[in-house]
């Protein structure tokens, strides 16, 4: 969010509690309203909450929320590089699984993930 401009952030989240008003009016529930106000929320997490990243010689770690999930470089097969990051691919070639099975490591410079990535796994330019 701090990467964002600021009317980007004001406008998600008037839209979060317009959203959550509407639905709070048309059910007649404030509990509804609450609900859909912390779903939403929920799906957000990524774009409200820091994610980081560690990684290291046998892969990485992504830390969010209170949460870490570990990862192996053998698990991965290829990487594409993005202005914002580098995608983590388990197959060799773009595949329609790639959504589901990969991972992004978001980055304001990609570069300096870049080198400790093409160490373990082949770049694709993109």
């Amino acid at each position: 969010m701090r990467e964002e401009p600021l009317a980007k952030s004001a406008l998600l989240i008037l839209t979060i509690l317009g959203v959550a008003f509407i639905v709070g009016v048309s059910f007649q529930s404030i509990s509804f309203a609450f609900l859909s106000l912390a779903l939403l929320t929920a799906a957000m997490t990524r774009y409200f909450f820091t994610t980081r990243y560690v990684l290291d010689d046998r892969g990485f770690t992504i830390s969010h929320i209170g949460t870490r999930r570990q990862y192996l470089w053998t698990n991965f097969r290829r990487a594409t590089r993005h202005p914002d990051g580098i995608f983590l691919s388990p197959f060799a070639k773009p595949h329609r699984l790639d959504t589901f099975r990969g991972q992004f490591l978001r980055s304001k410079n990609p570069a300096e993930i870049y080198h400790a990535v093409q160490k373990h796994i082949a770049i694709d330019p993109a």
